[in-house]
């Protein structure tokens, strides 16, 4: 059983270094696609955390969260 993963993982390192080069390039329009993701993703990440502060900040300090007074009922 173990020989059949050794001889499975051989072959598949074989196939990996023999394979050939793609000749393939990232157009503009994909690169500016990259950027824009990665660009939302850091404003979602600041965004998700400002909204959360006050219970990322009562996780690391072991202080309670301090309750909210805005009923407005």
């Amino acid at each position: 059983m173990k020989s059949s993963y050794t001889l499975a993982l051989v072959l598949a390192l074989a196939i990996m270094l023999i394979s050939a080069p793609a000749f393939a390039y990232i157009d503009p329009g994909t690169g500016s696609f990259l950027v824009q993701g990665i660009i939302a993703a850091v404003i979602g990440a600041g965004v998700a955390g400002k909204l959360f502060w006050h219970k990322i900040k009562a996780v690391f300090t072991g202080k309670p969260m301090e309750e909210d007074d805005d009923d407005d009922e």
